[in-house]
């Protein structure tokens, strides 16, 4: 083996490069650095090239081997064997090889080396609808029909693997859908569409990629979705979320109407405490959704809640129907939970994640076996004297606070008998930039192994230097478990 080395050593150091390129790009020169930074396999658009360089010392034979359908466009009346730099076209999209052999003034030396290249087609935008929800629909090429209330799942199928899109769906629910991020609109290359509103509504879509970079392509497809009205079906919940300026929304699957006073048919507790219900009306901008305003300061005095534990009744009484047929009614319903649109657990930690690996070597998990309400909390285990972080910055998750106002949080810990921090850090957190309001908040003098409420007594209140989106930030940087659950934020009047 040692007496192979030493030959290698004589003749020099063998190197590889490929090299993607745009059709208008022209390699004249390369250099070490070149082979080290540009080696492997590689993505390019279909009637592009790719350029491949054999760096090799002390070659006496060359072959390169291409795909069928390919071309050099470099030859310029050269034999390949004799260059070291070749530049292919593909016209086709697929998996190809490209193979170089190299035999060495050393014959006990051999190159024999295959590059991959994955040639994608141009974008061409398709979807396809692979579920139907509803009691009644036809479908033909052209239109789906099916009654209000039903909900539609499309599904990106578009050529050229996109990577980016954007969804346009008048009439739906959600009405639009990503050309945020490439994170989020994978997350919608399948979206559940619910229409509520009897009516005939477009359905777009645009795909694009950014790398290879492949120009955007929009399919749209006028009136294909047409809602008519379901007669005798009932009215169903889709949705009922508490948002961060303190307002219920019962969000239903059809439109509703209602001439009288709904306040004293709808019944709230929170946190297990019966609260007065200020106001009922079906939304102005939506009359798919009831509205609910709570009147907190009845029961929490200078402090609003803006999230909390609370469950919903509906008595049934009144005239809550469906717009378009009075005679079918609103049901009634008994103490359903209002989620939390935000941070809730109850989701199973939807909406939380992780920080990256640098910031978090503990493991964040949502069990069900110690919650302080509900089903879910979020543990936090560390190992080892190193930071413990988890935190709600994902897509939705978001929420506005005012400058001008001012806030507190709390809520509800578990610390482990095995905790050996003094403290836990709750952040506030400006969405666009890491910085915000961070509460050193002891646990020294805390009882292990049950929960306790961390509120404004030993968190304090503040005013945000900038008006704009926030998020949730927790983290710990010793070894030990601690659950959290029932996080709040609270305006201080």
């Amino acid at each position: 083996m040692k007496a192979y080395i030493n030959k290698i050593a004589t003749i020099g150091i063998v190197f590889l490069v490929i090299i993607a390129c745009q059709k208008d790009d022209a390699i004249s020169q390369y250099n070490f650095s070149d082979a080290i930074a540009t080696s492997g396999d590689k993505r390019i658009q279909r009637d592009d090239f790719a350029s491949f360089a054999d760096l090799s010392k002390g070659v006496i034979s060359r072959t390169w081997t291409i795909p069928q359908s390919a071309s050099i466009i470099n030859l310029e009346g050269r034999d390949p064997s004799e260059m070291d730099l070749i530049q292919v076209l593909f016209v086709e999209p697929g998996q190809f090889e490209v193979n170089l052999k190299d035999e060495f003034i050393d014959s006990a030396v051999e190159l024999d080396t295959t590059f991959n290249v994955t040639v994608l087609d141009y974008i061409q935008t398709n979807f396809d609808v692979i579920s139907i929800d509803s009691d009644f629909y036809e479908e033909t090429p052209t239109q789906i029909t099916m009654y209000e209330g039903g909900t539609i799942t499309f599904q990106d199928v578009s050529l050229g693997n996109p990577n980016r899109r954007k969804w346009t769906l008048p009439g739906g629910d959600p009405s639009s859908a990503g050309g945020i991020s490439i994170e989020e609109d994978d997350q919608v290359s399948t979206i559940a569409v619910n229409y509520a509103t009897i009516g005939t509504y477009d359905v777009e879509l645009i795909s694009w990629r950014q790398y290879p970079e492949g120009a955007a392509d929009t399919l749209r497809i006028p009136n294909y979705i047409n809602i008519v009205e379901a007669p005798e079906a009932l009215p169903i919940i889709n949705s009922i979320n508490e948002k961060i300026n303190g307002e219920i929304h019962l969000k239903y699957n059809v439109e509703l109407q209602s001439s009288s006073d709904l306040t004293s048919y709808f019944s709230l507790r929170f946190d297990d405490q019966d609260i007065e219900i200020s106001s009922v009306e079906i939304h102005p901008d939506d009359n798919t959704i009831l509205k609910i305003i709570p009147n907190t300061n009845s029961s929490s005095g200078s402090t609003r809640p803006i999230l909390s534990v609370a469950l919903l009744t509906y008595n049934g009484e009144g005239d809550l129907s469906k717009l378009n047929n009075p005679n079918v009614e609103v049901p009634a319903f008994i103490d359903m939970e209002v989620s939390h649109e935000i941070y809730g657990f109850e989701d199973g930690g939807l909406g939380w994640d992780v920080a990256w690996q640098w910031d978090n070597v503990g493991e964040i998990t949502y069990p069900t076996n110690n919650p302080a309400t509900g089903k879910y909390s979020m543990k936090m285990e560390a190992t080892s004297d190193q930071r413990c972080r988890a935190y709600n910055k994902v897509s939705g998750s978001y929420f506005n606070l005012d400058s001008s106002k001012s806030y507190t949080i709390e809520f509800k810990i578990w610390i482990d008998s095995n905790y050996t921090d003094t403290s836990i850090f709750p952040e506030v957190i400006l969405s666009d930039q890491w910085v915000g309001e961070g509460f050193w908040t002891s646990v020294e003098g805390l009882p292990r192994d049950q929960w306790i409420t961390v509120n404004k007594e030993a968190v304090k209140i503040w005013n945000p230097d900038v008006s704009g989106e926030y998020f949730f930030s927790f983290r710990f940087q010793k070894i030990g478990t601690a659950f959290i659950d029932d996080i709040k934020i609270y305006e201080v009047e």
